[in-house]
């Protein structure tokens, strides 16, 4: 004898409910996601709140570059995006006493930066927070 599968109007509407609510779980993790991601964006700054100190350690680094955006990290370093000679994408991070701390070129992979001062290691941040540079 043949079983019969029976689904009542009940049973089918219970489905159809687990499904909204699985696909709405779905949508709200992601959108929690992508708000994680952003919290942790660098304030930009104007170059006119950038310690002095900061701008004259930039320009005896970078003496024929000019800053496109500065970044504030943690109230406690400054990152300076800029573009060199080449038009390579930089962001160079100094403490608020001036003293230069590392340097990252874009090297447009995945959004990696390249840390020219540890050997080209990759990583996935910019000056160790994100930032959100112009044209972006």
């Amino acid at each position: 004898m043949k079983k019969v599968l029976f689904l009542t109007s009940t049973s089918v509407y219970l489905f159809l409910l687990l499904i909204v609510i699985s696909i709405s779980a779905f949508f709200v993790s992601c959108k929690k996601d992508k708000n994680e991601k952003t919290e942790n964006l660098c304030p930009v700054v104007a170059a006119s709140s950038v310690p002095q100190v900061v701008k004259d350690s930039f320009a005896v680094g970078y003496p024929t570059t000019i800053v496109i955006t500065w970044f504030n990290k943690d109230s406690v370093n400054y990152c300076a995006y800029f573009k060199t000679a080449t038009n390579v994408e930089t962001l160079a991070e100094f403490a608020n006493n001036g003293s230069f701390i590392k340097e990252q070129i874009e090297t447009h992979n995945d959004n990696e930066q390249e840390d020219s001062t540890t050997a080209g290691v990759k990583t996935t941040t910019s000056c160790e927070c994100e930032t959100h540079k112009e044209g972006d």
